[in-house]
């Protein structure tokens, strides 16, 4: 069982008057809600007791559908090497017991015997919702791992992982297109919160599921080195093989419990174009534009403060960002960015 540090701080969460509020989901979904509430209420208090410790505690964060799961199964097929594993795209240690799910995982269960750089969680918190879990100075010491995605993307694949969940289904009755509109200035508040707590001075790195698409060991390897977890090529390579989409959708199609809900549906970017009217792509398109030129600009400004010389690839990643930024930005081409 797991260990309730902070029990009285736990029970004040589950008791909070607003749960009550979600006495109907309860009655139509069943324990399932009751369940993560008491495991959210748990961790809350772990989280908060760790680091009232000192411990080193690094959230993996994104909005919804924006290759969280899949940042998750990477790290962990690295981590579980440097312990002298042999893995595969099944992996002998799951990643929940790794890099666990704040709102299903229980965090005490977490698999001591495999050395990470702090302790990993993953969350969709809002940086101002993780501020008000664990109000602690502490917590501007930690270090937050934050990938984002084209938001027409992101909120397609949102509309169809809502598919697979009946209780969902009256968030998507008006159609794919109002509901990414419905749904965007969640996207937008989201990334507007990593920025400005990256403004103010926290150690944000910020992934791009685009360039993790396209460039996964180069990327993979900067987010590693940032972490300060130990790696080789060769562990960064297998760890990549390993996590190629298909294969996870094939691992996922072998173990699925429900068939309709599917984790690794797609994987690839263009969705929201292919799926959504033109009309639809010019409103998100023109509300998230300032978004993605700044987090684009933070992608460029990491990695130009990398220590270590920089490969051929990395080198294309940053051209690859600087014209994305750019374009978001709709400025003419910077011939210095271009030799970066």
């Amino acid at each position: 069982m797991p260990r309730f540090g902070g029990l009285r701080s736990a029970l004040g969460i589950v008791l909070n008057p607003r749960n009550f509020l979600e006495i109907p989901r309860l009655l139509g979904e069943g324990p399932g809600p009751v369940i993560r509430l008491f495991v959210q209420a748990h961790n809350s208090a772990e989280i908060t007791r760790l680091l009232q410790k000192g411990a080193m505690v690094n959230f993996v964060t994104s909005f919804p559908r924006s290759g969280n799961t899949w940042a998750r199964h990477l790290l962990t097929d690295v981590f579980l090497q440097n312990c002298g594993m042999e893995t595969g795209t099944e992996l002998p240690v799951h990643p929940d017991r790794v890099i666990p799910d704040f709102y299903c995982d229980w965090i005490t269960l977490k698999d001591v015997m495999i050395p990470t750089s702090g302790i990993y969680v993953k969350t969709h918190d809002l940086f101002e919702r993780l501020k008000k879990r664990f109000n602690l100075p502490a917590l501007h010491h930690c270090k937050q791992v934050y990938l984002y995605r084209a938001p027409e993307d992101a909120l397609v694949s949102l509309y169809h992982f809502y598919e697979g969940y009946k209780y969902m289904k009256p968030r998507i009755a008006g159609g794919i297109d109002a509901f990414c509109l419905g749904q965007l200035a969640g996207w937008e508040a989201h990334l507007a919160s990593y920025l400005g707590a990256a403004d103010e001075g926290l150690e944000v790195f910020f992934v791009p599921y685009e360039l993790l698409l396209q460039y996964p060991t180069e990327i993979l390897s900067n987010l590693l080195r940032w972490l300060g977890n130990p790696h080789d090529s060769v562990t960064v390579d297998r760890a990549v093989s390993n996590m190629q989409f298909n294969k996870l959708q094939a691992l996922e199609a072998r173990s699925a419990f429900n068939e309709e809900v599917v984790f690794f549906r797609r994987g690839c970017k263009g969705t929201g174009r292919a799926e959504l009217q033109a009309a639809t792509m010019e409103q998100i398109q023109e509300r998230a534009s300032d978004l993605l030129a700044r987090a684009n600009n933070r992608v460029l400004l990491q990695q130009s403060l990398q220590r270590d010389p920089a490969p051929t690839k990395t080198c294309q990643i940053r051209w690859r960002a600087a014209m994305d930024y750019k374009r978001s930005k709709g400025l003419p081409s910077v011939p210095s960015l271009q030799k970066t």
